[in-house]
């Protein structure tokens, strides 16, 4: 799940610094200089911090941690510390949905309206590759629950958000335009739980983390063994930050960033999904706009759950409430790199940036 509703905002904190790539020496020095980018990172081991993994064609090449995931009782984050990755989770989404669409359980043209008991006119119109692309114009249900008066230290869960978005109307025609929108991804996990009959995290864990032996589970639950907990800094003190909401398919996946690392070599290989999904992981992405511009990047597009940038990388960032992760692959595939934190960390992209800088040489 993200709390970025807007596509701008979303791509704006994402591409921060990317525009000029530091380079660093390759060889014996880059565990050294990963290191020396963690403690940039998290100045202080003795507040929340992050933990950093890099993944070279599968395997964890370097990991780490630095800071505190439970203030309460000192526990340190290390390499094994669980975080929610939040909209990085939505990755996993598009793959089950192009998964099934591979094994011709559904198509991508079907429209909404197919997988609903009682579907609202405008439902019609919005097919699965728009909600896949963000291009079906949905209010993003935070939003639509908020205005019911539902706020986020409420109970609230799937069932909850999907009934304020089918009460809903569009914003905009479906296709007109990319707007990002967790709602889209809540609806795509319906869909892959209609077509199933399964449950969608059981779905997950059937088709792709048992398979890859991936130490992941969607859990939208906030006691997950190992897991940091999640703060917000105000006036340099730190407050748990976190919601009784329980959304999943936009967000709720937990692990670490060195599973996360592991997991990025599907797009490789195509181990899980074969040609097909790699192909379709990128086509038909659409463009987000202007909105990388003021980066230095002229174009940028979404494709399944993932943004394509010029150089072919693929990168996504993941915020909701105090766990903020950016996870980034390289060109060639060869590479990959996930940070993880848990309190707001501006700086966690350009410290992917940086460590995918170091290790992809």
């Amino acid at each position: 799940m993200s709390l970025c509703t807007a596509g701008g905002a979303m791509l704006a904190v994402v591409l921060a610094g990317v525009a000029h790539p530091q380079a660093y020496a390759t060889g014996d020095d880059r565990e050294k200089l990963s290191a020396e980018v963690l403690r940039e990172l998290v100045p202080s081991p003795d507040g929340p911090g992050c933990a950093a993994a890099v993944g070279k064609r599968g395997s964890v090449a370097w990991e780490a941690g630095r800071g505190k995931a439970d203030l309460t009782t000192g526990r340190p984050i290390t390499s094994k510390t669980v975080f929610d990755m939040a909209s990085n989770s939505k990755q996993f989404t598009a793959d089950a949905v192009l998964l099934l669409a591979g094994r011709h359980q559904l198509a991508l043209s079907d429209p909404l309206s197919e997988f609903l008991d009682d579907p609202p006119a405008w439902t019609r119109d919005v097919t699965l590759g728009d909600l896949m692309r963000h291009t079906s114009g949905i209010t993003d249900y935070q939003d639509l629950l908020e205005a019911k008066g539902i706020e986020l230290t409420d109970p609230a869960g799937q069932q909850e958000a999907i009934a304020a978005i089918l009460a809903s109307q569009p914003e905009d025609p479906p296709g007109e335009r990319f707007s990002y929108s967790n709602s889209n991804y809540v609806l795509l996990a319906h869909v892959v739980e209609r077509v199933t009959g399964k449950p969608f995290p059981a779905f997950l864990q059937q088709e792709f983390f048992t398979p890859l032996h991936l130490r992941m589970v969607l859990s939208p639950a906030v006691d997950v063994p190992g897991k940091a907990k999640s703060y917000e800094e105000k006036d340099g003190s730190f407050t748990p930050n976190a919601s009784p909401w329980k959304q999943y398919g936009d967000g709720s996946v937990q692990t670490t960033p060195g599973e996360f690392v592991r997991w990025a070599d599907n797009y490789r290989t195509g181990r899980i999904g074969g040609p097909e999904l790699l192909t379709g992981v990128t086509q038909g992405a659409v463009s987000v706009g202007d909105v990388l511009r003021p980066r230095g990047i002229e174009e940028g597009r979404y494709g399944a759950g993932i943004l394509l940038l010029p150089d072919k990388s693929l990168v996504h960032r993941g915020d909701w409430e105090g766990f903020h992760s950016t996870f980034k692959v390289s060109p060639d595939r060869s590479t990959a790199v996930a940070v993880a934190c848990n309190v707001d960390s501006p700086d966690n992209f350009r410290a992917a940036n940086r460590l995918l800088d170091i290790w992809a040489r």
